[in-house]
């Protein structure tokens, strides 16, 4: 096959591309005719081949998503569907801010490929896929290492149970500390095998089967580390706007006292008055532009951090408006949840079924015991595109005041009709659901992640710029 073939072959790949990926293609393809422009207008000759060949070259070396069509264009098309999720992260691929990797390791059967990151000053986003073709499903534990102290971040998977072949997603969102410009990924493979079919143990008659323990040190196939060096052209990338905004919510004083823009997210810090009788522990906004462009708090991501009992600082995470050029932004504020500093912890009669101090619209379905403690589930509506939230700090208390951890929890939309037995498909409303695992106790407390919540009617409006 000619060059000229295969230039001709990929530009009818690229026609065939999906509507994810339209305004991406469109701008590599306009790039095409503005280098021949001005090819023209400084007296180069383009007829013919030659000119299929120099903007075959330049588009090449110019833009990142156009040159990683050229080799794989099902990877690109990935990649737009792997952020589909982030309106952040989409604008992102359509802006060309991807940096791709292409590193590959195999060990054991199984091969690791880091395709690209997305990545700002304050956050990470590492794309890798995982094959093999001795096990069908295969899952990963991931982790970082960084140069010096390690501290100052956290790391988020929403990857479990992609299929082999196809794009996962690892996020580091630093909060103390900037990312640095090397680190390392670490990859622990194991095979999953939840879906096969295996026998259960027998459980003697009259007796439940204890809790199923969560394992998070898994049998490993394989382990990988691939040293990553991000280019400081896009960990450079950040905006600090001063607001000093001072507004009261409900009565009480809260003010934002900067916003922080970065590519992949936008964090605004806000401080609460700590004369309050309450801390601010939630709340639903989103940002809106002069355009009445609007940037919702971000999905499948932080929505707020620090907001807990006892602290008067916390941020919270919106879409980006970071590639939009926005002269304006306006945070309009439609509910904030409370959590008073004199309230008492939430008492669980569990044998009676009833609870005391429970948050507002939060109900008490049922407590079952097993052999391996409590089941208690909890029911509450859910707001926003149904957005279900914490109720919760994961520990509870026996009657002598010892803490113990709650390690699992499931949520779930709808509720089981604890009278008839019957599920109920409601999505206003999820059902929390978690063991009290090694407890048999009469009662036990539970620390409230808010318990009262100020509905606005008209949004509070904040002016951020």
């Amino acid at each position: 096959m000619t060059r000229n073939e295969e230039y001709t072959n990929l530009l009818a790949a690229l026609e065939q591309t999906p509507a994810e990926l339209e305004g991406t293609v469109a701008k590599a393809l306009k790039r095409e005719r503005t280098s021949q422009k001005k090819r023209r207008a400084f007296g180069v000759s383009a007829l013919g081949l030659a000119a299929c060949f120099t903007a075959f070259v330049l588009l090449v070396n110019l833009s990142i998503p156009f040159a990683r069509a050229c080799g794989t264009v099902p990877v690109l098309r990935e990649l737009a569907k792997a952020v589909a999720w982030s309106p952040s992260l989409s604008a992102a691929v359509e802006n060309d801010y991807v940096q791709p990797i292409g590193q590959t390791q195999t060990e054991n059967g199984v091969t690791a490929t880091v395709e690209y990151v997305i990545v700002d000053m304050k956050q990470l986003n590492i794309y890798y896929t995982l094959d093999s073709r001795q096990y069908p499903q295969l899952e990963a534990n991931g982790n970082v290492l960084l140069p010096g102290d390690a501290g100052g971040w956290s790391s988020s998977s929403v990857s479990y149970g992609t299929p082999n072949g196809e794009l996962r997603s690892l996020r580091m969102d630093f909060i103390e500390r900037d990312i640095p410009e090397t680190l390392d990924l670490q990859l622990k493979v194991y095979a999953d095998r939840s879906d096969e079919e295996t026998e259960a143990p027998a459980v003697p008659i009259g007796e439940e089967a204890p809790f199923a323990p969560v394992s998070d040190d898994p049998a490993y196939l394989a382990e990988f580390t691939f040293p990553l060096e991000l280019d400081p052209t896009f960990t450079a990338k950040g905006e600090i706007i001063p607001v000093d905004a001072v507004f009261t919510l409900d009565g009480r004083t809260v003010s934002i006292t900067e916003a922080e823009v970065y590519p992949t997210h936008m964090r605004l810090a806000l401080h609460t008055d700590p004369d309050n009788d309450a801390w601010l522990t939630g709340l639903e906004c989103y940002l809106e532009d002069e355009t009445g462009r609007q940037f919702r708090p971000t999905t499948n991501g932080i929505l707020s951090s620090g907001m807990t009992s006892g602290s008067d600082d916390s941020s919270v995470w919106l879409d980006s408006p970071y590639f939009e050029s926005s002269r304006h932004l306006t945070l309009h504020i439609t509910r904030a949840e409370w959590l008073d500093k004199s309230a008492p912890r939430v008492r669980l009669d569990l044998r009676r079924g009833t609870a005391e101090n429970l948050p507002e619209g939060v109900r008490f379905l049922k407590a079952e015991e097993l052999s391996g403690g409590w089941i208690v589930s909890f029911t509450a509506g859910v707001h926003g595109e149904h957005t279900m939230f914490g109720l919760f700090q994961h520990a509870f208390w026996d009657e002598a005041g010892q803490e113990h951890d709650i390690m699992q929890e499931s949520n779930t939309y709808g509720y089981i009709d604890p009278s008839t037995g019957e599920r109920v498909d409601d999505d206003s409303v999820f059902t929390a659901e978690f063991p009290l695992a090694g407890y048999h106790g009469d009662t036990a407390y539970l620390e409230p992640l808010f318990n009262s919540v100020s509905a606005f009617a008209t949004p509070v409006a904040v002016t951020i710029k």
